[in-house]
């Protein structure tokens, strides 16, 4: 077979094998289920596209690079994040995205283009590739709506049978996915579809749903020219409806009364939109603070709690951590500035403009997810559409093919040439893997950890920092673990015969757990939850030398720094003033977490114990 043909082949069936893959895989190994193994398939797939790219140009004698419309936007979009993750609060995190997602950090960006342009280039049959993304997403149907009757309720915490969501991870991320995939859907796979979203009850999912098929209505109404002002009105009745449904309407002075009425009524969690709209309010403080290029690539979660508003503490999930500001475009706007949000925008212009004028079906695909990322955050599968679909309608439309010969000669500097291509690639994917090994170990040493099993943790967790010394994630649980055994030794210390090794022992593992908290402080001095990490393991250490509160208090101090708002903070802050005899700044203290969240039911009976 001609090379030529043979890299052609093996390209298409490396996209083929990336629009299965990543809907379709998750596995019970990892710390995150989901997008972690999806971030990695298209890791994976890059490096195998873009290997065979070069290859082929090597192979051609020639730059193959095709000129598109959306150049311009694309190298603006990615100045964009690389000034951002410069300037960033944590570049670690900015490069690689958030642990455990990955997705949204500069390394997937630049990985998405390459896909972009690669499926360009190397002309990847269009109507295949959507045949494959239909087939794949009956799949995922059929899962989902499998799961609504209990396939696998018995392996969830969550309710799978009320909200599905399939192999996605998430209700809201599996309706964004089907409504991007419904518009050049099969008649066959339309129904289905349908009824998969319907049961995952998401609300953006279902607001997505109307406005994709009435957009889609008003087109066909406008071909067939019976087009009826009826239909406008229902429209717009349709929409005051669906805004008073989301609570929109609503003005951001009302947040905090709207939370308390709902909070006295409140059976389960609150409101979805109350929750985003405070996330949302946060997102807005943080650009006022980083207004040209944000605080970072994917620093949403160490940026938003220094400027958390009071009103979260009155939520249900008040002390959950939030990676994201639950609306795509105010998290490039506080994370990537005034300059990534233009950056990000320009490119959305573009790629709908382009889609419009040459597939409508694609167009509406593309607006399903400008809307599902409205009310959410975008996720690998979503996001691999969202920059692969401007890729198809361009190679599904007639365009002056490259000029290229029937047979090409391979060289002995060719052959050589393609062979350091190969090897460089196999190191990449090899690079992958371990990635993949090492968040596995670090799982399984976490997951040990939680069972008390503390040796078993601590080796495990040596193993993930070997294969992935650069992780702060990995080296703060291990050093959580080091604590658990040096107390675990300590213990042993007035047994008769393992008192001198256990104290050795005690000894040795509170160093090294000290030592492995203040290199992850080096490594990233803005993540809360390494404070509050650290704090967790001074006080369990200080039960060995009581001169480990004085750290514990200067410790969350520094957190209180970056989370001003954050009531426990306060509350514990006043526990540790209780402990080392200062009961007016413990009584302060607690009245603070008071102020911030005056329902703090554990902070109120602790301040009336020392009244």
């Amino acid at each position: 077979m001609d090379l030529n043909r043979a890299i052609n082949k093996l390209a298409a069936w490396s996209f083929y094998l990336l629009f299965i893959l990543v809907p379709l895989i998750l596995t019970p190994y990892n710390y995150e289920l989901f997008e972690f193994n999806k971030m990695l398939a298209v890791y994976f797939f890059t490096v195998v596209v873009a290997c065979l790219w070069l290859a082929k140009m090597v192979y051609q004698q020639k730059v193959i690079f095709r000129r598109t419309p959306f150049d311009w936007p694309i190298l603006i979009f990615l100045i964009s994040q690389i000034i951002s993750t410069f300037l960033s609060l944590n570049p670690h995190t900015s490069v690689w995205g958030y642990y455990s997602r990955f997705h949204g950090g500069l390394l997937s960006t630049i990985c998405y283009s390459i896909l972009l342009y690669a499926y360009i280039n190397l002309e990847i049959p269009t109507q295949k590739s959507l045949k494959i993304i239909s087939a794949t997403a009956a799949i995922v149907c059929l899962y989902g709506v499998a799961q609504h009757f209990g396939i696998d309720k018995h392996l969830w915490v969550q309710d799978v049978q009320n909200r599905v969501f399939s192999t996605l991870g998430q209700p809201n991320w599996l309706a964004a996915y089907l409504i991007a995939i419904l518009p050049f859907s099969r008649w066959w796979l339309a129904p289905l579809i349908l009824l998969t979203i319907y049961f995952t009850k998401s609300q953006s999912g279902y607001g997505a749903t109307g406005v994709i098929i009435t957009l889609f209505l008003i087109n066909y109404l406008f071909k067939s020219k019976t087009i009826k002002a009826v239909l406008f009105a229902v429209l717009a009745a349709g929409a005051v409806f669906s805004a008073h449904r989301l609570n929109l309407i609503t003005p951001y002075s009302q947040i905090k009364q709207a939370i308390e009425k709902e909070a006295q009524t409140r059976l389960g969690g609150s409101n979805s939109m109350l929750i985003r709209r405070v996330v949302w309010k946060g997102a807005i403080d943080v650009w006022k603070h980083y207004p040209i290029f944000g605080s970072g690539v994917e620093t949403f979660a160490y940026s938003y709690y220094n400027f958390r508003p009071v009103e979260h503490n009155l939520l249900s999930e008040w002390d959950f951590l939030y990676n994201k500001a639950h609306n795509e475009y105010l998290n490039f706007l506080a994370t990537t500035g005034a300059f990534g949000l233009a950056a990000h925008l320009i490119l959305v212009i573009v790629f709908l403009k382009y889609l419009i004028q040459y597939s409508y079906p694609l167009a509406l695909s593309f607006i399903s997810i400008l809307i599902t990322n409205f009310f959410g955050f975008s996720v690998v599968p979503v996001a691999l559409l969202f920059w692969l679909l401007p890729a198809m309608a361009y190679t599904a439309n007639p365009h002056p093919k490259n000029p290229t010969r029937k047979y090409y000669s391979l060289n002995n500097n060719q052959a050589i040439l393609i062979c350091l291509i190969a090897l460089a690639g196999l190191y990449l994917l090899y690079s992958i893997i371990n990635l993949w090994r090492a968040d596995k170990l670090f799982n399984y040493g976490h997951n040990y950890l939680k069972l008390n099993q503390v040796p078993q943790a601590v080796k495990l967790l040596e193993q993930a920092i070997k294969i992935s010394p650069s992780e702060p994630l990995f080296r703060n649980e291990y050093a959580e673990s080091l604590a658990q055994l040096a107390y675990l030794y300590h213990e042993q210390i007035n047994h008769l015969k393992l008192g001198t090794e256990a104290a050795r022992l005690s000894h040795s593992y509170e160093q090294q757990a000290l030592n492995q908290a203040n290199q992850v402080l080096q490594v990233n001095s803005v993540n809360l939850n390494f404070y509050k990490s650290r704090l967790k393991i001074l006080l369990l250490l200080s039960n060995l030398n009581p001169v480990y509160l004085e750290q514990a208090l200067e410790t969350i101090q520094k957190a209180i720094a970056l989370a001003p708002t954050d009531a426990k903070l306060y509350y514990n802050l006043g526990l540790i003033y209780n402990q080392i005899n200062q009961p007016e700044l413990a009584k302060q203290s607690l009245q603070k977490a008071l102020e911030l969240k005056p329902n703090y039911i554990q902070a109120q009976e602790k301040l009336n114990s020392l009244l």
